[in-house]
């Protein structure tokens, strides 16, 4: 049985693909005006350090009810989405209220940093609670 080196060796075909992503990318953005850096490497995603409970009550239970979160990364960071030919950031964010309880921001905003749509859970305990809408 004869089988071909590239099959035990898939390394280097790895490697151009790679190669060719990350050209890909860089292609596209140019074509829409835009400069940004371009990775074609695994991203590790931080996640909200918050109450289990309360992240699975925000990420499985709450997003089943309103698409606006189900579009929000699950991480803490920024995801891009082109709806209707428009470009919008979705954004998940963490930060502290003002008497000390984990925040958690949900926010959509058009590509000139305009607000769309917020959302803020105040989490205490293990429940989030809405404080804005």
């Amino acid at each position: 049985l004869h089988v071909p080196s590239r099959v035990l060796r898939p390394h280097d075909d790895f490697l151009e693909i790679k190669k060719q992503q990350d050209t890909q990318a860089r292609v596209y953005l140019r074509s829409i005006g835009r400069s940004a850096e371009v990775s074609v490497e695994h991203v590790e995603k931080k996640l909200a350090d918050i109450n289990v409970e309360a992240g699975n009550k925000l990420l499985s239970e709450y997003t089943k009810y309103d698409a606006f979160l189900n579009n929000c990364p699950y991480w803490l960071g920024t995801l891009e989405m082109i709806e209707d030919g428009e470009r919008f950031i979705y954004e998940t964010a963490q930060s502290k209220t003002s008497d000390g309880y984990d925040l958690i921001t949900f926010r959509k905003t058009k590509a000139n940093g305009e607000l769309v749509e917020e959302r803020q859970y105040k989490i205490v305990g293990n429940e989030p609670q809405l404080i804005t809408n």
